[in-house]
């Protein structure tokens, strides 16, 4: 695909295993409630830029780029979430490739700034509503520190 070459040079951080809960104990303070790790999956994409047309143009690509079923959505999420954020934020929260397609769509037609799948932990829905409303999220505790790429050779 067009954009294979470009992602192919985008180094991240994903973490294989992502043990227990406790690395958001800080994070999630004001509510005792953990990650429930042992749910289904449930990815959160947290985007940014400069301004609102980037954000846009973010949204876009991201959406085209999930559609090419080579692409990790774990991978892609991590991408995103371990980049430098901006001051305009919006995020998926969603369990699979298609809810993660579909909320993109939605951001883009919907003007919307975050969309969930009904599905998704609550846990994770905190994750992305804290990253729209500009906190720090410790993104670093959900992804680890091993270094990936978004495309590999296999």
């Amino acid at each position: 695909m067009w954009f294979s070459a470009f992602i192919s040079s985008i180094d991240t951080s994903i973490h294989n295993n992502l043990g227990s809960s406790s690395a958001f104990d800080g994070l999630l303070a004001h509510n005792p409630e953990s990650l429930d790790l042992d749910a289904p999956a449930t990815f959160v994409l947290p985007l940014s830029a400069r301004n609102a047309e980037e954000l846009a143009n973010l949204v876009w690509w991201w959406s085209n780029v999930l559609e090419d079923t080579s692409v990790s959505v774990a991978r892609s999420c991590a991408i995103a979430a371990l980049r430098r954020h901006h001051g305009h934020r919006a995020a998926v929260v969603a369990q699979s490739r298609e809810g993660m397609i579909k909320g993109l769509r939605s951001l883009a037609e919907d003007k919307l700034v975050l969309w969930c799948d009904p599905k998704a932990s609550a846990s994770y829905v905190r994750l992305g509503v804290l990253h729209v409303r500009g906190k720090w999220v410790d993104w670093r505790s959900l992804y680890g520190s091993e270094r990936v790429r978004l495309f590999t050779a296999e």
